[in-house]
C-alpha cells in the first residue's frame, strides 16, 4: 500500500512524537496509530490527510498492517452523529413512505366523495397538498389558475387529504361573530 509524502508540518510533529515516544516498542500500526492519535490531542482531527501522513510513516517504519480507518475524516463524535441521523432517516422514510400511500388513497376518496369538485380540482389540490402549500396559498394558485372552489369545501377538502382529523370541538375555534346562533 503507497501512500503520498506526508507534509512538512506533519514531519516535524512526528519527528518530535518520535523524541518523546520509542517507536520502535510498538508491535503493529494500530499501537502507533492510538499513541500517535493521543500525543497529538487537539491537534489530532482525524482527517484524511492526517491519516496518510500517519500511515506514510508507518509504512516508513515498516509495519505491516498499515492501514487507512474505515471512516477516516470522521471522529468518533461525528461518526455517532452520522450514524443516528442515518438511521433517523431510515424511520423518516418508512414513516414517509406509509404516510404517502394512506395520501394517495384519500385524495381517491376525495374525489368520489366531492361531486362538485371536477377531477381537475382535485388533481390540482392533490399536487399542492403534497408539495405542502397552504390552504391560502392553494386557494389563490386555484383563483389564478381560473379554478376556484369555495373556501368552506377547499377548507375541508385539504383537511382530509393532509389526513387531518376534524377537530373535537370546532366551534371554539370558531369567530363568534361567524358562529351559527342556535334558536
Amino acid at each position: 500500500m503507497r501512500l503520498g509524502m506526508r507534509s512538512e508540518k506533519f514531519q516535524e510533529a512526528f519527528e518530535r512524537f518520535e523524541k518523546v515516544v520509542d517507536v520502535n516498542q510498538f508491535d503493529s500500526y494500530r499501537e502507533l496509530w492510538f499513541a500517535f492519535r493521543k500525543w497529538g490531542a487537539k491537534r489530532w482531527r482525524n482527517t484524511e490527510l492526517q491519516n496518510r501522513a500517519l500511515a506514510y510513516e508507518g509504512e516508513q517504519l515498516h509495519f505491516p498492517d498499515v492501514a487507512m480507518p474505515r471512516a477516516f475524516g470522521h471522529t468518533v463524535e461525528e461518526t455517532k452523529k452520522i450514524m443516528t441521523y442515518r438511521r433517523a432517516k431510515v424511520r423518516r422514510e418508512k414513516w414517509a413512505t406509509a404516510y404517502k400511500k394512506r395520501a394517495k388513497r384519500q385524495v381517491k376518496v376525495v374525489a368520489k366523495k366531492y361531486k362538485g369538485v371536477g377531477e381537475v380540482r382535485v388533481k390540482a389540490l392533490s399536487w399542492y397538498v403534497n408539495r405542502g402549500y397552504s390552504a391560502n396559498k392553494i386557494q389563490k394558485r386555484l383563483k389564478d389558475r381560473g379554478i376556484g372552489i369555495q373556501r368552506k369545501k377547499l377548507l375541508k377538502i385539504v383537511r382530509e387529504m393532509r389526513l387531518k382529523e376534524k377537530k373535537a370541538d370546532s366551534k371554539k375555534y370558531t369567530p363568534k361573530k361567524y358562529r351559527k346562533k342556535r334558536g
